[in-house]
């Protein structure tokens, strides 16, 4: 801003939560916010069985990319005008990644079902399925790959595309020389970004759960498991692909759902129904927290999602599926605060600012919940349906709306927005709690007794007479 240059010039998130760590954390506009612009009428043919439009990611240099089930769109973020649009593929529309080429920055996405095909029992909504429909040892015929386009003019880099092994239902993750992605049959694949060579391919046997994970010389991949075997946090060389540790047997004790994220010294993962936190040396278990919710398992990925804890400065952070936000102790594990916020969140993760937790709703609404506190701090209607997929765009913030109409909508700060301090309507305030009960049982008491005396003497029993007396006082 000293040096003159436009806000939109210091965005930076060019992949899945935000970079190759994919800890979720922004620095853009926090609560309370108003819509700065949006970017509609994006059809969408096929959504049903793709789940619409991908969370957004965004370049240094403010270019918007989304990926939809036939195209990849990019915008400029400034003036909205169309950078390119590129077909691909019908495949998953699972969020793409930027990377740096031989000859500047590249788009790399995944795309094709093959012979497979998307899963019939999909459904228009945002928890339809975009799972293949057949098993990964029925099927031998798979056409997925992944490809790169030049972010400035769309045209391909790589020739030709990069097959894969499998259909790619999560994100693709980069470092500053590759790119990473996970497939169905349990395969991570990873393609030197200049020239598109595999630099190695290793098989975890079973399907990935979420983006692979760069840690320092390390790519971290959570398997998601089968019906009967736990799911693993596996660590990988990313220079050869050698495994270097494995979670041990009795860490995980479900399936895993999301990708590893690691912050505040912890490698942090979800099951269905906890918060598990690992040592980042050997992948022993540092603490798991149960978290209860009686209508559905807390973490149930739906068509695309892409789920993952987001963490900073000692606490840790969930959603669950029902749109209810938990803070942790990034230490114990120990439950800080919940904020029932009764609006499902089903589809991605919650983002963080300085002050806030972020979470989107399938109302479309944002809620933003105060880090200490776990007070909603601020909710807004942004006009949309499936609100998904924040992305920090230098000085606004952008997601996704819509299943087959979609929408690119961008927030900024609202300048007169107010902020609220309400607590969670599951917290307990003995104050009020006493007041309340005083308020009500007394006027009530002092009700039925007034009632009770009339009925008193017509229900009551009937007076005994009193004895009549002689004239010494003596009963005759």
């Amino acid at each position: 801003m000293v040096l003159g240059l436009p806000l939109v010039a210091l965005a930076d998130w060019p992949q899945f939560q935000g970079g190759p760590s994919h800890d979720g954390l922004s620095d853009g506009p926090s609560a309370p916010f108003e819509v700065a612009w949006r970017h509609g009428d994006i059809a969408i043919e096929d959504a049903d069985v793709t789940g619409g439009l991908s969370s957004p990611i965004v370049a240094d240099d403010g270019t918007i990319v989304v990926v939809g089930p036939h195209e990849v769109l990019a915008i400029d973020g400034e003036d909205r005008s169309e950078v390119f649009s590129v077909e691909r593929d019908l495949g998953p529309s699972v969020p793409a990644a930027i990377g740096e080429g031989a000859d500047g920055p590249v788009v790399v996405f995944a795309e094709g079902f093959g012979d497979r095909g998307p899963s019939p029992s999909a459904s228009a909504t945002a928890s339809s399925s975009a799972s293949p429909s057949a098993h990964p040892e029925e099927e031998d015929d798979v056409d997925s790959h992944l490809v790169a386009i030049d972010l400035r003019t769309g045209e391909p880099v790589w020739t030709p595309s990069v097959p894969l092994e499998d259909v790619v239902v999560t994100p693709i993750a980069a470092d500053e020389d590759a790119a990473y992605a996970g497939d169905l049959s349990g395969h991570v694949t990873a393609v030197e970004l200049s020239s598109g060579d595999v630099r190695w391919s290793a098989d975890l046997g079973s399907s990935i759960a979420g983006a692979v994970t760069i840690d320092e010389d390390r790519a971290l991949v959570a398997t998601q498991g089968q019906q009967q075997i736990p799911g693993t946090v596996v660590a990988l060389d990313r220079s050869t692909g050698e495994e270097l540790w494995r979670s041990p047997e009795d860490v995980v004790r479900g399936n895993l759902v999301s990708a590893p994220v690691v912050a505040d010294g912890r490698i942090l993962v979800l099951e269905p129904g906890s918060v598990v936190a690992l040592d980042p040396t050997d992948g022993r278990l540092v603490w798991r927290t149960e978290i209860i919710n009686p209508i559905a398992p807390p973490f149930s990925p739906q068509a695309i999602a892409a789920l993952a804890p987001v963490s900073a400065d000692g606490m840790v952070f969930v959603v669950d599926v029902t749109g209810r936000a938990y803070g942790l102790d990034a230490e114990t594990g120990v439950e800080l605060w919940d904020q029932a916020l009764n609006d499902p969140s089903p589809l991605t993760p919650a983002v963080l600012t300085d002050a806030h937790l972020l979470v989107p709703t399938n109302s479309g609404a944002l809620y933003a919940v105060d880090r200490t506190t776990g007070h909603l701090a601020f909710r807004f209607d942004t006009g949309g349906t499936f609100l998904r997929g924040l992305a920090d765009a230098g000085e606004v913030l952008v997601g996704v709306t819509g299943v087959d109409d979609g929408e690119i909508v961008a927030l900024g700060e609202d300048p007169d927005g107010v902020l609220t301090d309400e607590p969670s309507p599951t917290t307990v305030d003995l104050g009020k709690l006493l007041a309340g009960f005083a308020l009500g049982v007394i006027p009530t008491a002092i009700v039925a007794v007034t009632l009770a005396r009339p009925l008193q003497r017509r229900l009551g029993p009937k007076p005994t007479p009193i004895p009549a007396s002689d004239d010494h006082g003596e009963v005759g």
